[in-house]
């Protein structure tokens, strides 16, 4: 079965600001940045699954508009939960290096680890194998690095080594046993 990993376009948000669960409009250059995937994708019918936050559901809507889109809040990007819609300047030095030091196990007040999203995102990956059916999942950055972390074996302290830009695509194989990225869209 073939698997698409694909990230929302750029969000409507300035430059600077925490958000992750906040569901964020998409900027002003969606159709092109949108239309730019779509003769990436095949002719055929995917089982087609999204975060509920607008940013991925509109995409969803927008490259599968006859498919149904299964909603999933367990594809949604990390949880910054005090955070959310901060200035990332605004945390304060010592509770960002704090976090910065082991953001991988250390949860975000309020909010979760990258450990968390982690292990929702793997638990959804895994369950949407079991239908056997080609997909498609329209998400965020974290949840897709948390992924290819999975599929490539890659400790998640190095999981931000790989590049997966707004509005861009990664493609898995998975045969039963194993996955294999065919490409990862830059």
């Amino acid at each position: 079965m073939r698997i698409y990993l694909i990230r929302h376009t750029t969000p409507c948000i300035p430059r600077g600001t925490c958000y992750g669960f906040t569901d964020l409009d998409v900027a002003p250059t969606f159709e092109t940045e949108a239309s730019r995937l779509r003769p990436l994708l095949p002719a055929v019918p995917l089982n087609v699954y999204a975060s509920p936050l607008q940013r991925c559901y509109r995409l969803a809507q927008f490259l599968f508009p006859n498919a149904p889109i299964n909603a999933d809040d367990r594809l949604k990007e990390l949880n910054f939960g005090d955070w959310e819609m901060q200035r990332w300047d605004d945390l304060g030095e010592n509770a960002l290096q704090a976090w910065m030091t082991d953001y991988v196990h250390t949860r975000v007040p309020g909010g979760e680890s990258y450990e968390d999203l982690y292990a929702r995102s793997i638990a959804t990956l895994l369950e949407i194998t079991t239908t056997g059916q080609d997909s498609a999942i329209v998400t965020h950055g974290g949840v897709i690095r948390s992924i290819l972390a999975y599929v490539m074996n890659t400790p998640l302290e190095q999981s931000f080594e790989t590049r997966v830009e707004w509005g861009r695509m990664a493609r898995l194989d998975y045969d039963g046993k194993a996955f294999q990225v065919v490409g990862i869209d830059e």
